[in-house]
């Protein structure tokens, strides 16, 4: 018995040897392919222009480059919790902490109870919304509440400090319409499929990652972003109604893919838009045991 046990942790310990030995190997893969593309970007920094990106929505309309009217910045974070089941434990912890450490910040927990309230009367909600997985009823509304609305989105996760200075920081810069912290690797960025990819890879420190940001309302950016979430709810919806999301959208037949509402939208048109887009670290939250 002795024996068995014995072997068994020399076998676990093996194992375990393996893993972290293809770990490092995996970070300093990910190390290196980063210097790389930040040299790339150094070399040729993003731009735009019509026709580069043809198989994908970023090219289906002009880039306008015309000033929007400035309006003043509503210092409000939205939080968003698209279900019936009640906020976690460290949900509801992260949230309190956002309240306390962002005092002169309006955060706004969006529910089912009060969505009616954020609703614009002449943007109701699509039907197929309802039948959307709860994450993805939450990437559907950040682009409609930051093109309607503005102010800032922050996933309930813990340690984002005082908010403050990044919405200052953005009030600031009348020409910038959007704000938030950068991807950290190029693996992180969505994996829309097509000749963008490869662009969002290379100037992915230049891009804003999806878990908080802050926006100007009805810039030419957030019309742009909510239109394509628009147009792939309008594709999906027959599927939906065949297969309505659970919490994660991880039930069989649910026909949605993960980054389809959020990353594969959001990141292509700030890339579009990315002389009007900072970043900003301070912005970024913990992603240590938030759920």
């Amino acid at each position: 018995m002795a024996v068995a046990a014995r072997a068994k942790e020399l076998k676990h310990a093996a194992w375990l040897g393996r893993k972290r030995v293809l770990e490092a190997a995996d970070r300093v893969a990910g190390s290196v392919r980063d210097q790389v593309f930040a040299v790339q970007t150094r070399l040729a920094p993003p731009t735009y222009a019509e026709g580069d990106y043809p198989d994908s929505f970023v090219d289906r309309s002009p880039k306008v480059t015309s000033e929007v009217a400035e309006e003043p910045l509503p210092r409000r974070v939205f939080c968003l919790w698209t279900g019936d089941n009640a906020l976690t434990p460290n949900r509801a912890e992260a949230l309190e902490q956002l309240r306390e450490e962002s005092p002169s910040l309006e955060v706004v927990l969006v529910t089912p109870d009060n969505l009616a309230d954020w609703i614009a009367p002449d943007a109701p909600l699509p039907d197929a919304y309802w039948s959307l997985s709860f994450v993805h009823r939450s990437d559907f509304l950040r682009s409609y509440l930051m093109h309607h609305h503005g102010g800032g989105y922050a996933d309930i996760k813990r340690d984002y400090g005082d908010l403050a200075p990044c919405f200052d920081r953005l009030a600031g810069r009348p020409d910038q319409w959007l704000l938030g912290y950068p991807e950290r690797s190029a693996q992180d960025v969505s994996d829309e499929p097509g000749s963008i990819y490869r662009s969002l890879q290379v100037h992915h420190r230049r891009l804003p990652a999806n878990g908080a940001f802050i926006s100007r309302r009805s810039t030419p950016l957030t019309a742009e972003w909510f239109a394509e979430v628009s147009r792939r709810l309008d594709t999906f919806a027959p599927r939906l109604t065949q297969a309505p999301g659970n919490v994660l959208g991880d039930n069989p037949g649910y026909p949605v893919p993960w980054g389809a509402m959020q990353g594969a939208t959001f990141q292509p048109a700030c890339l579009k838009y990315i002389e009007r887009v900072m970043v900003d670290e301070r912005l970024r939250p913990s992603l240590t045991d938030y759920r």
